[in-house]
């Protein structure tokens, strides 16, 4: 199995952790009964772009799909502008890079010294880490579901039988950024990665990549990956730290309401 087919299997993996899986013949359907207005937690994975046109087009007739107000569709080829000019309802479609970097690169890293990692594995950190949590994304997407949002990830943070980890940047006992790390077999996934606008580009994302890649070295992982947006700002600092793009996933999302 080639990393970028490992990284594929992770990504389903750790929706997994939150969402119900149903197999169809050419599709995964993610489907999160807790938080079912949280587009990351449902919806449908379609690796490849044979038959996908018209997979989203029996979906979108579906009243199921109507009555949810929404349909997300993720598949692992470029989306195709002939093919999408065919579907019924015309998609909102982004494109994700996912990066990857070997943990042992962890070295070569500097950051700004004056902040600690925690692990959330306490109370304390963990609350700090969700306060963080929803000041990043409140903006975006309003106050009340960031905080039903973290609510639901906590619920897996808190159980012991789950790899999932919640970690936390703090710059004098101030609480500036959160990550999560998820170890599966060989490699580990780093997700939902924010650090608050006022301490961005002063090295703080540099020094919690660092702490969880040292992290993933000393527990024999070999590499490390997250997801970022293409045009994302963020990108450039990843490639700064050292991280490659070893491919792409694009999302087409339907707004039915």
């Amino acid at each position: 199995m080639t990393l970028l087919e490992k990284i594929f299997q992770m990504e389903v993996e750790y929706v997994k952790l939150f969402s119900e899986v149903k197999e169809e013949v050419s599709a995964l359907v993610f489907t999160d009964v807790h938080l079912p207005d949280m587009y990351n937690h449902n919806f449908s994975l379609y690796p490849s772009n044979d038959g996908l046109i018209e997979y989203i087009n029996n979906e979108l007739k579906k009243e199921e799909v109507k009555n949810k107000g929404f349909l997300r569709v993720v598949t692992h080829d470029t989306a195709n502008a002939t093919a999408i000019s065919e579907l019924l309802v015309k998609p909102e479609i982004s494109t994700f890079d996912l990066m990857y970097i070997e943990s042992v690169k962890y070295s070569e890293m500097q950051g700004n010294p004056n902040c600690s990692v925690l692990c959330a594995d306490n109370n304390t950190v963990l609350d700090d880490g969700m306060k963080v949590d929803v000041l990043a994304n409140q903006e975006a997407m309003g106050v009340d579901f960031a905080k039903r949002r973290i609510a639901r990830k906590a619920l897996e943070y808190k159980s012991l039988d789950k790899p999932i980890q919640l970690f936390v940047c703090y710059h004098e006992d101030r609480p500036v950024g959160n990550i999560e790390y998820i170890p599966f077999d060989d490699i580990v996934k780093l997700e939902d990665f924010d650090i608050l606008e006022e301490y961005q580009r002063k090295g703080f994302g540099t020094t919690v990549l660092k702490h969880l890649l040292e992290k993933a070295y000393h527990d024999n992982i070999e590499y490390a990956y997250l997801i970022t947006d293409s045009q994302d700002t963020a990108k450039e600092m990843y490639e700064k730290c050292g991280l490659k793009k070893i491919g792409e996933k694009t999302e087409l999302f339907f707004r039915l309401k």
